[in-house]
């Protein structure tokens, strides 16, 4: 049974075949951490891109003067968003203090709430807790495949010239 190695690779003994299996369990990792399905990985990356965005307007807010004064109507968000502003202002007592802007809301609030996944509720927090730990499996295993792959090969570049 041969498991995708060469000849070579099995005749050198236990501690090549650990070492390349080793390196196979780590590219599966990686690749298999959304590589395979195009579908899911281009949504994820436009939500990865979403946080990029909202996390650089946010920590430049005010360097923006549209993200201080701007307000989003809350139509064309959807109608949780509306449930729980309402529900905060009536915990607040703010509901009858503001009426002309009971249905809209500042820009930077809707900033913070897509790069936090407050904007999706509690589900959307939890995905992008989820989305998180699938970048560091991305992160850690594509450093380890990199050492692994090419310090070796530059070693012996360096030793062979």
């Amino acid at each position: 049974m041969n498991h995708g190695y060469s000849g070579d690779a099995l005749k050198t003994g236990m501690g090549e075949m650990t070492k390349k299996s080793s390196l196979a369990l780590w590219r599966k990792i990686h690749i298999y951490s959304f590589g395979y399905l195009k579908w899911p990985s281009i949504v994820i990356s436009i939500l990865f891109v979403i946080i990029c965005l909202t996390g650089i307007l946010y920590n430049h807010n005010h360097d923006f003067e549209f993200l201080k004064k701007g307000r989003v109507t809350t139509s064309i968000l959807p109608d949780s968003y509306q449930q729980r502003l309402d529900k905060t202002r009536e915990a607040q007592g703010l509901e009858d203090i503001f009426p002309d802007e009971a249905h809209s809301v500042p820009v930077i609030w809707l900033v913070k709430d897509l790069h936090t996944g407050d904007f999706f509720g509690r589900w959307g927090r939890i995905f992008y807790d989820l989305l998180g730990v699938s970048l560091i499996i991305l992160a850690v295993t594509g450093c380890y495949l990199f050492l692994k792959i090419n310090l070796p090969a530059r070693a012996k570049r360096k030793g062979d010239s």
